[in-house]
């Protein structure tokens, strides 16, 4: 038997099943996804209930969004932090545990991304770019892009970015691990391979 939650560990619970609710329809519909009726019926609870949570879907929205952006940060961090000499190989393994991990924030950030009219489809965009300047950085500093021209690595930074967000992408929605890895593997080895012939 159970113990009757507080009043407080009840609106938490309340308010953590309707953000559930809300990752699921931005990672499958983009924040226009995000409907009142259905999110209150996802989470078990009459709609009114969601405005004693958040005062609008666009409040709930900015909350996703932030929290994808959050993530995609952590995972940029986690591959700065570790030393690598070969990030072609290091950085989708690491990417393939994280999207194992939390497959539906990668489907958040990819459907977010495309969400070009929503307002917090910036928070997502703003987050990117973060990660291009902090991998290009990164990848300015590798031994084998030493001599590389700064605008190289920087298009290198960009394209990394990309690749390291499909793989994320793929394995989330069910993509055999080691085949978009392997795939990922590959076209990061042409893009560095690219950067210092330049």
């Amino acid at each position: 038997m159970t113990t009757p939650r507080t009043r407080a560990e009840q609106k938490r619970h309340t308010r953590a099943l309707i953000v559930e609710a809300g990752r699921r329809a931005v990672a499958s519909r983009g924040f226009t996804g995000l409907v009142v009726r259905e999110l209150a019926r996802e989470a078990g609870i009459v709609p009114t209930a969601f405005y004693r949570h958040f005062e609008s879907v666009d409040d709930l929205a900015s909350e996703l969004a932030a929290g994808a952006a959050d993530a995609l940060g952590a995972f940029v961090d986690a591959l700065v932090a570790a030393p690598t000499g070969d990030p072609a190989t290091d950085w989708p393994e690491l990417a393939v545990e994280v999207a194992t991990r939390d497959p539906q924030t990668w489907g958040m950030v990819a459907r977010g991304l495309v969400d070009t009219a929503h307002p917090d489809h910036r928070v997502l965009t703003a987050a990117v770019d973060s990660a291009r300047r902090r991998l290009g950085i990164t990848l300015g500093r590798l031994e084998t892009l030493v001599g590389a021209d700064g605008a190289a690595v920087d298009v290198a930074a960009d394209l990394v970015v990309v690749v390291l967000l499909r793989l994320l992408v793929e394995v989330s929605v069910g993509t055999t691990a080691r085949t978009a890895l392997d795939e990922c593997t590959r076209r990061l080895r042409l893009i560095l391979a690219g950067a210092t012939v330049s």
